[in-house]
């Protein structure tokens, strides 16, 4: 029964998003043991990105 209720917990949200006439459909999960929400880490994917490309130049 723990089980039904992990999986219950952890179903992932689906939407759908339309961009220049393209349909894109996003699933998204939430790992076990995650140390970072969403939004943390997509400021740290774009800092990443950033410093990337200032080391560039």
């Amino acid at each position: 029964m723990n089980t039904a209720l992990n999986q219950k917990t952890n179903a992932p949200v689906v939407r759908q998003y339309e961009i220049g006439g393209v349909r894109y459909i996003v699933r998204a999960t939430v790992k076990d043991g995650a140390t970072e929400n969403a939004v943390t880490k997509i400021n740290r994917l774009i800092q990443n990105d950033l410093s990337k490309q200032r080391a560039e130049n």
